[in-house]
């Protein structure tokens, strides 16, 4: 009997993740179709953005970063100078709603987050949910101006 619990103990976490594998990846390939009529024109279907105006995606510390910070920043924008991989960039990020309302909806909006910390070398692997993003949402539902790189780099 302790045996057969231990091993639960041992095998339950790991039925977890592979759960969080399986979401991922689905939620992943749902986002791919979304990201290329919404998300392709300014970061390019490689996800390495067209400096010095349009940030990558691929490898970029914002996507694989704290997964709170990057729904705040897609949901609210972001504007003025910033720095990703080394780079500097300077435009503008309207909140991804305004100017695709599909992305309204919080499982879309999630599902194409997934992707893009997935895709090329990202290598996200717990998922952004339809209930994190409505969180983060709420969480800021109060802001009315976009994100600024100070902010984001002392996001908390």
């Amino acid at each position: 009997m302790k045996k057969t619990l231990a091993l639960l103990a041992t095998l339950l976490p790991l039925a977890a993740l592979a759960d969080d594998a399986a979401d991922l990846k689905a939620s992943a390939e749902r986002g791919k179709a979304t990201y290329m009529v919404t998300c392709m024109a300014c970061h390019q279907p490689h996800g390495n953005g067209l400096p010095p105006v349009f940030p990558p995606f691929n490898g970029s510390e914002y996507v694989q970063g704290d997964a709170r910070r990057l729904v705040a920043i897609v949901t609210k924008g972001l504007t003025g100078p910033l720095k990703v991989k080394g780079q500097q960039f300077n435009g503008v990020l309207i909140a991804v709603d305004t100017q695709f309302p599909i992305l309204k909806d919080n499982e879309k909006l999630a599902d194409v987050l997934n992707y893009i910390r997935t895709a090329w070398e990202n290598k996200a692997d717990k998922p952004i949910t339809a209930e994190f993003v409505q969180k983060v949402r709420d969480e800021f539902k109060d802001r009315t101006t976009p994100w600024t790189e100070a902010e984001v780099l002392d996001f908390k």
